[in-house]
This record gives structure tokens, sequence and C-alpha cells, in this order.
């Protein structure tokens, strides 16, 4: 990889919001396994960070769901 390819690539995994010890490491480490720089960003991108929000509102939606069908069995059940 170049120079400028392997900035890209840190500043990719910076906002990942990865250690610069973190980072140096995975350079390193494409630099050892002969990585290109588009196997190397395919690889950054498969890493998504987790979206705290879309988490929380999909336990949010499981637990009404849950909540609507445990009503509706106890109302069917005391009938």
């Amino acid at each position: 990889m170049t120079e400028l390819e392997t900035i890209r690539l840190r500043s990719k995994l910076h906002r990942l919001h990865l250690s610069d010890k973190a980072i140096q490491g995975f350079i390193d480490e494409c630099e050892a396994n002969l990585e290109t720089f588009d196997t190397a960003n395919q690889i950054i991108d498969a890493w998504e960070p987790i979206d705290p929000g879309g988490f929380i509102l999909q336990a949010l939606a499981c637990g009404l769901i849950a909540a609507l069908l445990g009503g509706s069995l106890a109302r069917l059940g005391g009938l």
C-alpha cells in the first residue's frame, strides 16, 4: 500500500473510534499479509458500529409485541 492509502485507512479507522495502538496493529497486519487497499477497505467496511438508538428501538418493539401477545393470551385463557 502507498502512504496515501495508509493515511486513508487510518482516517477511516479513527472514525470507528479505535485507539492508535489498534489502528497501527491493523495496518501492520495488513502489510504483513500483503493486503491491498481495496481488501483492507472492505474489511473495515464490514465493521459496522453498533447503532445504540436502533438497538433500543428494536428492544422496545419486541417488548411491546410480547406485552400485546401476553395480554391477548391472558384474556383468551380467562374466558
